[in-house]
């Protein structure tokens, strides 16, 4: 397990680790698969397969690396609906992408009626 996160400017860092705009927009995604990335012997395929699978968004293969353990050490710091919440409160122009509000914001309501667990 990673360093759990302690405080809100922690995880302020954190998110801004992996991009606060990255946070929203794959929360989803990242739950959903959390036993490739849960199991060392999967989590650096899983680290590939993201890489390729949005390439473009980082130059090379260490920024995905960054922006996925910050991803994991969020979940696993049970701090995911904290998370979210910067995500929505976040000004738009700065956030740079409309869809990061719309995903974080079908996540929270899929783990606040119990349809999504973590």
């Amino acid at each position: 397990m990673s360093k759990p996160i302690s405080n809100h400017f922690e995880l302020k860092d954190v998110c801004r680790n992996a991009g606060l705009w990255y946070v929203g927009s794959f929360m989803l995604e990242y739950i959903k698969m959390k036993e490739m990335w849960s199991n060392p012997d999967t989590k650096s395929a899983f680290i590939q397969y993201i890489y390729n699978e949005y390439s473009g968004i980082d130059d090379d293969i260490s920024g995905t690396t960054t922006r996925v353990n910050a991803m994991i050490r969020i979940i696993e710091s049970r701090k995911v609906e904290d998370a979210l919440h910067l995500v929505l409160a976040a000004d738009d122009r700065k956030l740079g992408c409309a869809e990061s509000k719309e995903n974080a914001k079908v996540t929270l309501d899929m783990l606040s009626s119990g349809k999504l667990l973590y």
